[in-house]
């Protein structure tokens, strides 16, 4: 099967604003959170997830073999 000869091949356009965004790599979301507390000034939420994230490690630690040595700490 052949083409028709008189069938017009589409017009390539400019791709559009969605597609373009679309096509962007997502910049994960450490890079997202970070430009979030730029923009929006919630330098407050840090000490908050230090804390969580040392309770995080802490929790993590205490399944582990060095759970003897981190619970005279407390």
């Amino acid at each position: 099967m052949s083409a028709d000869p008189q069938t017009p091949e589409p017009v390539k356009s400019e791709p559009s604003e969605i597609e373009k965004l679309a096509a962007q790599q997502d910049p994960g979301i450490i890079a997202e959170f970070w430009e979030f507390l730029r923009q929006e000034g919630k330098w407050w939420l840090i000490p908050i997830l230090i804390v969580l994230l040392l309770l995080g490690v802490l929790a993590f630690l205490s399944t582990t073999g060095l759970a003897p040595f981190i619970y005279p700490v407390f």
